[in-house]
This record gives structure tokens, sequence and C-alpha cells, in this order.
């Protein structure tokens, strides 16, 4: 399947995770696995193990605890919390805590408490029960001033959630990830075997990347192009054969109306896809969108992505090559070439297995030259 770019201010809202507002924190610390662990300051403990559980604010030496962000509304958050407690139960006498967090107001988390447990396909009806039964194994919270999600996840640069917090024996992040793949790595931290150094190094660069993109989206969302193309320039020059970053560089250029400069970038783009003919096909496409959302006009930008496009059907075949051909037929149409258009979709099909959808841009293509003829 071919994955579409959109263009750079769509992408910016597009990745605004789980729903959540872009708020990179400038110069800030980054918080990351080594960190001390920040204190917890929760306005709201709804749920507290049945009484066996104490509001946290200060992490004990010699405990585990997993703090845990999620939302009523996070479908994969409530999918985690059967997890959740079955952890809670099996881990508690090894000195275990969960905290989940949610950054929503105390009448819609009670609310939803009340929800009963969807069951699984084997769920018999006697094993019916509510979430606020299910979540009682262990401390669910929910924090309307958003204080513990800016100390965690925006420190963290995480946006997505749930997303799980290991803090281990020593107060310091251990692990940071998804809490459905905590297991193992919660139990070496545990037992004392987890290797801290190892797994950081590994995290930094990741967090590191999403802090700038981070920045980068801010800044286009605000329409602060000039200070986007900075930080991208800035990162491209770390991670020069980045896709990603790439094609925002590209997008940010086309918003800026610097054509020139962007037909440039374009052509040191596919340059470095040369051997790539997939991804020739990303990007190509990603200028047929622009210009079909009237960002991009018939001329240069068109004219290097049909090239492009051309020579990488040298070294493609089957599937990818009929993208190709599509791709360049959208293109022609956009430099007003109905023929050639007519042409490669033409031989798109021949390569696709008749896929229906270039059957019917076809038909388009053919009804609009009978229509140009027919005047």
């Amino acid at each position: 399947m071919r994955k579409l770019y959109v263009f750079a201010m769509s992408i910016a809202m597009a990745v605004t995770c789980a729903g959540l507002e872009l708020k990179p924190v400038a110069g800030a610390e980054l918080l990351t696995v080594g960190s001390q662990a920040p204190t917890l300051d929760i306005e709201h403990w709804v749920q507290d193990g049945g009484g066996k559980f104490k509001p946290v604010t200060k992490f004990e030496a010699g405990k585990v605890y997993v703090v845990e962000f999620w939302a009523t509304w996070c479908g994969p958050c409530v999918a985690s919390m059967p997890h959740l407690a079955d952890l809670q139960k099996r881990l508690a006498d090894k000195g275990v805590r969960i905290i989940s967090i949610s950054e929503e107001d105390l009448e819609t988390v009670e609310k939803f408490l009340e929800r009963e447990v969807r069951q699984g396909p084997g769920g018999a009806e006697s094993e019916s029960k509510t979430y606020r039964e299910l979540t009682s194994a262990y401390s669910l919270t929910t924090d309307p001033d958003q204080s513990s999600y800016r100390d965690y996840m925006e420190a963290a640069a995480q946006n997505g959630i749930p997303t799980a917090f290991i803090v281990g024996k020593d107060a310091k992040v251990e692990w940071i990830g998804h809490p459905m793949e905590m297991d193992e790595p919660l139990g070496e931290v545990i037992a004392g075997t987890w290797d801290r150094e190892a797994f950081a190094r590994e995290l930094k660069e990741q967090q590191e990347a999403e802090k700038t993109m981070q920045e980068i989206f801010a800044l286009l969302q605000k329409e602060d192009f000039e200070g986007a193309s900075k930080l991208i320039d800035q990162a491209v020059a770390k991670k020069p054969v980045d896709l990603q970053l790439n094609m925002i560089k590209l997008q940010v250029l086309v918003a800026g109306e610097k054509t020139e400069a962007a037909t440039v970038h374009l052509q040191s783009v596919f340059k470095l896809l040369a051997d790539a003919p997939e991804s020739s096909d990303m990007v190509a496409w990603n200028i047929y969108e622009m210009a079909s959302q009237g960002h991009v006009e018939k001329g240069a930008l068109v004219d290097t992505s049909i090239a492009a496009v051309e020579k990488a059907l040298a070294k493609s075949q089957g599937e990818v090559k009929a993208s190709l051909l599509d791709t360049l037929a959208h293109l022609y149409v956009v430099n007003e070439n109905l023929d050639k258009a007519i042409e490669r979709e033409t031989e798109a099909i021949k390569h696709s297995g008749d896929r229906k959808e270039f059957q019917v841009f076809l038909k388009e293509l053919q009804e609009l030259k009978q229509q140009g003829q027919a005047k």
C-alpha cells in the first residue's frame, strides 16, 4: 500500500498523538532512563487497592513503581487495564506499586468507572464487572492540572498514551514504553538484572529525535516557517538520509513559496533514493498530493518528480511498478498532458492485476479527453 505524506501543516496535526497538543519543553533537560524520577503531586487518588495503597509523593527506596498515563477515551489504555490489574496482584509482595494517571476531570473518570468491562470472545455473563471493580487492584488516579503529565510525558518527549515509566529501587527511571510490553524489563528491574545503561543508549537517541520533531511541528502549527526551517536543517545535517525530515523540509519550502529552493532540495531527495523505487514513488505522490491541494503548480517540482519516477521504473516490477506508473499518470494530469497520463495508467493496469481504482482513474482520464475533443 502506498504511504501518503501530506502537506506540512497537516502533518503537524496528524502527529499530535492521541489528540494531545504538541508541547515541547524547549531547553529543558530530557527525562530519560537513568534520570531521577520526578516526585508525584496527584490531585485525585480514585482507587487505592482496597485501602492497601496510600498516596505517593516520593518514591520509597527499595521499591519498584510503574507510573502509567492513560485516558478514558484511549482504547489501548482501557485494553491495558486487565494486564495492569493482574501485574499488581502478582507483584505486590515484591514491592511493586502501579500508579495510573489520567489528566481528565474527576467526574469524567468516575463516570467511566461505572461502565461494564468489555468481555473477550470467551467472556461469560457471570464474569461481568465494572471498570471500577477491575481497577480496584491498583492505584488509578487523575491529575487535571496536568502537572504529572508535564513532569513525565512532556519532559520525556512522549506524546502517545498509554505510556508507562518504570521507576527502580533507587528512584530512577529504568524503562519507558507501552505498558503491554513492560513485563520483561519489569521482571529484570525487580530481580536486579536490568541493564539500564544499554536501554538508555537505545532510548535516548529516539527521544532526542522525537523532541526535535515536536519542536518542528510546534513551530509549523504557529506558521513559523523560518524557525522550523532552521531546526529542520540542523536535524537533516545530523541525519541526511532521514526521509521524513527531508519531506518536511520540502513541504516547508513549498509553504514558504520558495519554489527554486524546493526544487533543488527535491532533486537531492530523489538522488538519495536512486536505488529505492518504492520510496521515490512515495515522494512523487506527495508532490501530486500537494498539487491537488493547490500548494504546487505545473512546473519544476512536477517535472522533477516525473523525471525521477520515469527513471525508477527501470528498477521496479510488479505492484511497485504499477504504483509508479499510476503516480506518473497523476503527475502528467497536473502537467496537462492527458495523452501521456492515459498511456501510463494503461500500463499501470497491466502490471497491477486490474486494480479497480486504476481502472476507475483511466476511465476518468478517457472521459476528460473525450470532453476536450468535443469542444
